[in-house]
């Protein structure tokens, strides 16, 4: 299983992320990024994976059926959930006006 720890410039109240799945050669790998740079949409799990040679991120999308478990930090979560909320409390207060 290889290991790739993509969370260079991590700030520590993000916390991190750690996601193992199926290859398609049928062997685990193991990534762990920083906390926002992990998301789940329209069926699969989508993370940075490294950069290019131009320095743009680059992203991997892994279909939730190759997903063995995803681990985050509890806290990070609620950090989340609630920057979520806000930001579309703000967005609503926009479209009223």
């Amino acid at each position: 299983m290889a290991d790739i720890d993509t969370d260079t410039d991590s700030e520590p109240e993000l916390g991190t992320a750690t996601i193992v799945y199926e290859t398609p050669g049928e062997n685990d790998e193991r990534v762990t990024v920083d906390n926002d740079r992990l998301a789940y949409f329209q069926d699969h799990w989508l993370f940075a994976y490294g950069t290019d040679d131009d320095g743009n991120d680059v992203v991997r999308r892994v279909p939730k059926e190759r997903v063995h478990y995803v681990e985050r930090s509890v806290e990070a979560i609620e950090e989340t959930f609630e920057s979520g909320l806000e930001k579309a409390k703000d967005k609503l207060d926009d479209i009223r006006g």
